[in-house]
């Protein structure tokens, strides 16, 4: 369960050191790679490989923050994982606006991952990562060009 609990984190913060880097393409690779390693560990050890019970988890975890019951959210993490990948492939050639969607979606997956779905002691690292992901996207932001170019590829 710790293994599993270090690659959601190491993706997050990867993610957004990625802003930091002259090579945010490498860190978006290592990110994803920890994500993936993050739902084929849960898949595995936690929900015997079984989308329903996966789903029926989801349906828990909302139903006990915010009332309403529905494992929806499972498909969210399904698209947020491929994006991650497609935007890990396609990263200099996004543009601004790309960028600026990209960074928009993981923001909110990271922030309800970090902060709201976690129990409370834990709640004050997803508020640091949350600050330092909100400086890292818009650091990405400023240091692009105006054409939004990536800089060199990498």
């Amino acid at each position: 369960m710790l293994l599993l609990k270090l690659c959601a984190w190491a993706s997050m913060w990867i993610g957004a050191v990625s802003a930091w880097t002259s090579r945010p393409r490498l860190f978006w690779i290592a990110g994803g790679i920890a994500l993936a390693a993050h739902v084929g560990l849960s898949f595995a050890r936690v929900h015997g490989w079984s989308h329903s019970a996966a789903m029926e988890a989801t349906a828990l975890q909302v139903e006990a923050v915010s009332g309403f019951r529905s494992g929806g959210g499972l498909w969210f993490n399904y698209l947020f994982l491929a994006h991650w990948a497609w935007v890990a492939w396609r990263w200099d050639h996004l543009g601004r606006f790309g960028r600026r969607v990209w960074w928009g979606g993981f923001l909110f997956m990271g922030f309800n991952a970090a902060v709201v779905f976690v129990p409370v002691p834990a709640r004050w690292l997803g508020v640091a990562w949350t600050a330092f992901a909100v400086a890292s996207a818009l650091r990405d932001g400023r240091r692009r060009g105006p054409s939004g170019s990536a800089g060199q590829p990498a």
